[in-house]
């Protein structure tokens, strides 16, 4: 059977009987391979020159064929040929289309690295009219630009091979006769026939691909600042993954560019680093708030009486230099000492008061992520407008319901036009040689699939978690971040491998943390636990109350949280 590329047809018009002719093309042996609907494009002196042929029959001994197929009832009368509708056909009839097209196919090949196969390949043109029987064709007188032995009729649909034989045995006037290697024969379809034989997707391709998606999200969802243009104070509400942070920082740019000074306040350490690592500009000053406090007053540990007290005294005495302020991780301002100095209160105030009117202030919190502090700060919580994102510009959706799973919140809007992404998976492992065994095996399944933007988060602190003797300095494995979700978070990272998930984890204390470490996860997440089987059905019976007790304990509860089961 021949090689055929593809292997069904194109697109074709199901009068063109292409499909009965790509079939019988089939039963051509095993060395020839065979193009449906080959295609050259150049441009030249600006102009887009397009070419087709039907089939390209290419045999390493034979040589090349081009063939024009034209099916059902066709004419010739006064030099030119017409459809069985009467319309005449383009490009002088299917003769010279035929003979058109081997010729350019020549000069494709002479403008290419492989020119010296011309040397040794025989190229002829035919045309297929498999409407017509031998008989009738031999009626008919063909005109001085077509010749009978290059055409091939209905008789060739059932046995092929012959009728392309006998075309191949045509002598051509410079006697050339096809001398190709194997090597050879193999080059010339890689890299002129079919060069995307050559052309192998890299293994981050998939997570490129996806990368531009939830960037075309993300550029959507921050024109909600385009809206919100005239609104001088706004709090803005958003679910892991809504690209809050991601519009906090747009919002400052804009600002920045505009030579104005933005004070961007966040909670937690490492977001606060890499923002001003990431997003540096000379008119964004970048702290958490006890940063802001131990800067302000001079002082090695944050006092926020000190730092209400010095804001104050800026702010009447005309020094507070900033135009705009903006909060992220909103939700983490509300400890007690922050609430007692009425800080975020305070910021609006110095903001709202200021005589130039073209100030702003912008706070973003997600009431999930509240892992900080005991409850929502009093300012959030009273806000008469709040606005809420819905659109998920960073996890997949796979990863996304599985990080909300154990909160029972069902947003479907989040998921409008997510990229759908592959399950998540739960490991389950029993010791700890397993468990390290799993994880180096998790992360070389990420790095063949082109990942390696990979971290690893404890549900834990670092010292309490199982992997801690194989970490140092902040390292699993010295090249793989290890931190905790609870300081990750605000972060996001292509992989995450969520460890140290036991029955604490889906406690009503802890399970915004899993939620949290879950979340930053872009494309893939691999959960790994040790939970027993009854501690799974505890926690499935949670997850699903109107359900039966799980048969088969962890892997139904793998499912449950919307991922495939591992054992180890």
């Amino acid at each position: 059977m021949a090689i055929m590329i593809p292997q069904k047809p194109h697109h074709f018009e199901k009068y063109s009987l292409e499909d009965i002719m790509f079939d019988s093309l089939k039963l051509l042996s095993d060395n020839y391979y065979i193009f449906h609907s080959f295609k050259i494009n150049k441009i030249y002196q600006g102009v887009l020159y397009e070419s087709e042929t039907d089939f390209i029959i290419f045999n390493p001994q034979k040589g090349l064929l081009c063939i024009e197929a034209k099916a059902g009832k066709v004419s010739y009368h006064n030099g030119d040929w017409y459809y069985a509708s009467g319309i005449k056909m383009e490009h002088g009839g299917p003769f010279d289309q035929a003979s058109s097209n081997k010729w350019k196919l020549k000069k494709y090949i002479d403008e290419s690295n492989y020119r010296g196969v011309l040397q040794k390949l025989k190229m002829l043109h035919a045309v297929w009219f498999p409407s017509i029987n031998e008989e009738d064709l031999r009626k008919i007188t063909l005109p001085s630009n077509a010749d009978m032995r290059l055409v091939l009729t209905k008789a060739a649909i059932e046995n092929p091979e012959i009728y392309i034989c006998n075309i191949f045995k045509t002598e051509l006037p410079n006697h050339i006769e096809t001398n190709l290697s194997e090597v050879e024969a193999k080059k010339f379809i890689e890299n002129i026939l079919c060069p995307a034989f050559n052309i192998f997707p890299s293994a981050s391709l998939d997570i490129d691909i996806k990368k531009i998606a939830f960037h075309r999200l993300l550029r959507e969802q921050a024109g909600i600042l385009n809206f919100l243009e005239d609104q001088r104070i706004a709090v803005i509400n958003g679910v892991a993954g809504t690209g809050k942070t991601m519009i906090a920082i747009e919002k400052a740019k804009r600002h920045a560019m505009k030579g104005q000074k933005v004070l961007f306040l966040c909670f937690n350490n490492q977001l606060k680093i890499f923002l001003s690592k990431q997003y540096k500009h000379e008119n964004i000053d970048y702290f958490t708030i006890d940063g802001l406090a131990c800067k302000l007053c001079d002082t090695s540990v944050a006092n926020y009486k000190k730092l209400k007290n010095e804001l104050e005294d800026m702010y009447l005495s005309n020094r507070f230099e900033y135009q705009h302020i903006i909060i992220d991780e909103g939700q983490d301002f509300g400890n007690e000492s922050i609430e007692e100095a009425d800080m975020i209160q305070l910021l609006e105030d110095i903001i709202n008061d200021n005589v130039n009117q073209n100030t702003t202030f912008y706070i973003f919190y997600d009431k999930l992520q509240l892992i900080q502090s005991g409850k929502i700060p009093k300012y959030i919580s009273e806000a008469d407008c709040k606005l809420t994102l819905y659109k998920n510009c960073r996890n997949t959706e796979n990863i996304a319901t599985t990080s909300m799973k154990p909160l029972a919140i069902n947003c479907p809007k989040l998921f409008d036009g997510c990229v759908k992404g592959l399950p998540t998976k739960m490991h389950f492992w029993h010791d700890e040689i397993a468990l390290v065994d799993a994880i180096d095996k998790s992360i070389l399944i990420f790095n063949n699939d082109g990942i390696k933007d990979i971290v690893v988060l404890t549900c834990k602190t670092e010292e309490k978690s199982v992997i801690f003797p194989y970490c140092r300095n902040g390292f699993y494995n010295k090249k793989i971040k290890f931190s905790t979700c609870r300081k990750f978070k605000g972060l996001e990272a292509d992989a995450i491998i969520l460890i140290d998930v036991d029955s604490e984890t889906f406690s009503e204390k802890n399970v915004l943390l899993y939620y949290v470490g879950a979340s930053r996860a872009r494309f893939r997440l691999d959960i790994f636990t040790n939970l027993s089987d009854a501690e799974c059905r505890k926690i499935y019976a949670s997850l699903k109350p109107e359900s039966t007790s799980p048969k088969k304990p962890q892997k139904d509860l793998a499912t449950a949280l919307n991922s495939i089961y591992e054992a180890h």
